[in-house]
């Protein structure tokens, strides 16, 4: 009797001991799913290192192949468009890479070509050397440039702000329902009115 009683305990303990690894080896399996999960969520584009400069994003300039471009991408997701979408005539392609859906930038290439002629800052969170940013107001603009005048942009209809120094226009997407400047004479540029515009994006020549 007591041996029987003995090799029920010991298969009971054996029981129970198996369910316990079992349950710490699930434990185990969750927790490194669950870390896994974080870093893919955790991994994302570094915006600091892509400071707007003359003729530049951060590594990504104008004259570089496309290729070599897109190896500081990686994050990005690429979606084509055309470059006629960002006021450049002859039917070329754009390149536009976006991160969670949300678009960071666009390349532009000569036409038939892998060579790099435009580069377009497009989110809020790429900075200019200057403190800028593809969203700012136009207040804010005018504070970096105090006599900046605003131009239309005959050929797409809209208007923009330009850097001569570094090569930028400041671009506003905006229609004869929404003007910015007020214009008696074709192609002179005039002075802004309207202080809380934010811009659309920034074209790096």
């Amino acid at each position: 009797m007591k041996i029987k009683l003995t090799l029920l305990f010991l298969i009971i303990l054996q029981i129970s001991c198996k369910n316990e690894t079992e349950k710490q080896i699930e434990t185990w399996n969750n927790q490194i799913q669950k870390v896994e999960t974080q870093k893919k969520e955790t991994k994302s584009f570094e915006f600091e290192k892509f400071k707007i400069s003359k003729g530049k994003i951060g590594d990504i300039k104008i004259g570089m192949n496309i290729k070599d471009a897109e190896k500081e991408l990686n994050e990005l997701t690429k979606e084509e468009a055309e470059a006629y979408d960002f006021g450049f005539d002859g039917g070329g392609k754009a390149y536009i890479y976006s991160l969670k859906n949300e678009p960071v930038l666009a390349l532009v290439p000569k036409r038939d070509s892998e060579e790099i002629s435009v580069i377009i800052a497009l989110n809020k969170n790429l900075k200019t050397n200057n403190g800028l940013n593809p969203k700012s107001k136009i207040s804010e603009i005018q504070n970096k440039y105090p006599n900046i005048e605003i131009i239309q942009d005959l050929m797409m209809d809209w208007e923009f702000m330009h850097d001569e120094k570094n090569k930028w226009n400041f671009v506003f997407l905006t229609d004869t329902n929404n003007r910015i400047g007020e214009y008696t004479e074709i192609e002179k540029p005039t002075e802004p009115k309207k202080a809380e515009t934010k811009m659309d994006w920034i074209t790096i020549r």
